[in-house]
């Protein structure tokens, strides 16, 4: 029973993660929304994973433009990270400018 526990868990965290990622690719330019790779919330803080450090720069540029629609998704965000988490290479997103 303790192992259907942590695997429903475990699900729900990933679910989590999911749903925050289509989040913020809807909620982005379409170019820009490409290039996240992840997301996670832990405690307030929402972590934004990039695909390069380019795309990172961007996107740290444009996060502020996505406050009230993320305070009114999730009132408890206190701030946004954003982090160089490069995906495989069938999933990277173009290079900004290509």
């Amino acid at each position: 029973m303790q192992a259907a526990g942590w695997l429903t868990a475990l699900r729900r965290h990933e679910d989590g993660r999911q749903e925050w990622l289509e989040w913020l690719r809807s909620a982005l330019p379409e170019e820009l929304g490409a290039a996240v790779v992840g997301a996670r919330l832990k405690g307030s803080v929402l972590t934004v994973h990039a695909a390069s450090a380019a795309w990172a720069a961007r996107l740290r540029f444009a996060m502020p433009a996505l406050g009230p629609a993320l305070a009114e998704r999730s009132p408890g965000v206190e701030s946004v990270q954003v982090r160089v988490a490069p995906a495989g290479p069938t999933k990277r997103a173009p290079s900004p400018g290509s």
